[in-house]
């Protein structure tokens, strides 16, 4: 077999639960990685909003995509979806002789009436600060209740997956891009990554790969696309399938026109970073770097234009907080570069006027750039790993996380 995959170990089945669509993956982890498999198909959207119908579809969905496409072994790491996740950041005066963990559980019952014991709750600290002469930890908190958790880890034993690990997206999206903090350059960067989906938009601000700010913000692409379903009169299938070629549209357009920050002849391939040619501080500067730019067209701005949805306002007015929020912890580490990712990411105007909002300079992320390609030159299952993907973060980084259930 190609490169000796035979003889190497293989990552688990990455298993991506998302709104939109359910996502496998599984890849060797060299350096580069190798990609093995990956397969993908949309959710339906009479089975959305409908638990039980949604859990029977991705059994059923799960079954079909490892019987007909060439995963390895039956071990799986799955993501918990980033809507039944709780973001929360804390601050806890450390008390002597008191389990953290414990604190943190009250304080998720004090200020949002959760019972910790029904929660599966991880914690990252992030740093102190002093308040009121206390000096206090900041914590970020993700939570997911325990029925939920255990609804997908049974979703994918009936498809006869042995489940090893269960990880949250923001986590997932870091360990995507690893590769891009090594070394001492790498660990000093302050980067933005936005994740753009169908049900929510993710925030993760890290340092190095050390996460330090997570916010979920519940406007996506799905409040576009059920407004111009409204505003066209159209059904929300239809209203989807308009907005996805438009903006295939404008990335055909983009990939035709001339560059304008072309790269030098002897430039690397950015690490899975694309610059987006987004004017910063009032049309006066241009982001500039050694990986391919995107140009804009008129094509591009289909999405804004005319629309009266909030839905963009909205997720700008969420980050612009987000990046005060950091900028008052951290006021010596100034986010330096925005990633976008997701879905909606291939609509590059959006991702444009937001950067903008920002006056922060934004590439577009694919996290399959980097990946050897094993027998995967044209489509697979709805998946053309010719074309940049930017909304495999989260599959790509369960793929390189570690196992963390018995």
């Amino acid at each position: 077999m190609a490169l000796g995959l035979a003889n190497k170990r293989v990552s688990s089945i990455a298993v991506d639960f998302g709104t939109d669509s359910l996502k496998l993956l599984q890849v060797l982890p060299s350096e580069p990685p190798q990609l093995v498999a990956a397969a993908t198909i949309t959710v339906p959207q009479e089975v959305r909003l409908n638990v039980d119908a949604r859990h029977a579809f991705l059994t059923e969905a799960l079954r079909k995509l490892l019987r007909s496409h060439k995963f390895k072994g039956r071990k799986a790491i799955c993501s918990i979806p980033s809507y039944q996740t709780l973001v929360q950041h804390l601050e806890i005066a450390r008390l002597e002789h008191e389990d953290f963990d414990a604190q943190v559980g009250l304080h998720l019952r004090q200020r949002l009436n959760v019972d910790p014991s029904r929660m599966i709750i991880r914690h990252f600290q992030v740093g102190q600060v002093v308040r009121d002469g206390t000096p206090k930890q900041v914590v970020i908190c993700l939570a997911a209740s325990r029925e939920s958790v255990m609804r997908y880890i049974e979703t994918a034993h009936r498809a006869k997956l042995d489940v090893v690990g269960m990880h949250s997206e923001p986590l997932a999206i870091l360990r995507a891009f690893g590769h891009l903090f090594r070394g001492e350059a790498g660990r000093q960067q302050t980067t933005c990554f936005i994740d753009l989906g169908a049900s929510t938009t993710k925030v993760v601000i890290s340092h190095g790969d050390q996460m330090v700010f997570a916010k979920t913000i519940h406007a996506a692409g799905d409040h576009l696309t059920r407004h111009r379903a409204a505003r066209d009169r159209i059904n929300f299938w239809e209203a989807r399938r308009i907005r996805i070629a438009e903006a295939a549209a404008g990335s055909s357009n983009r990939a035709a026109a001339p560059q304008t920050n072309p790269p030098p002849a002897d430039a690397p391939d950015g690490g899975g970073l694309a610059v987006l040619d987004a004017p910063i501080a009032g049309g006066q500067q241009t982001i500039t770097a050694t990986a391919p730019t995107i140009a804009v067209t008129a094509a591009d701005t289909s999405d804004d234009g005319d629309d009266k949805d909030d839905t963009i306002d909205c997720i700008i007015d969420e980050l612009q907080m987000s990046v005060r929020h950091h900028q008052s912890l951290f006021p010596n580490r100034p986010i330096q570069k925005l990633v976008f990712l997701g879905g909606e990411s291939h609509h590059v105007a959006m991702c444009q006027r937001i950067a903008q909002s920002l006056r922060i300079g934004a590439q577009l992320g694919d996290p399959l750039a980097r990946m050897v390609r094993l027998n995967q030159s044209g489509k697979s299952s709805g998946v053309d790993m010719r074309q940049p993907q930017p909304s495999w973060a989260v599959p790509m980084g369960l793929c390189l996380s570690e196992a963390n259930l018995k």
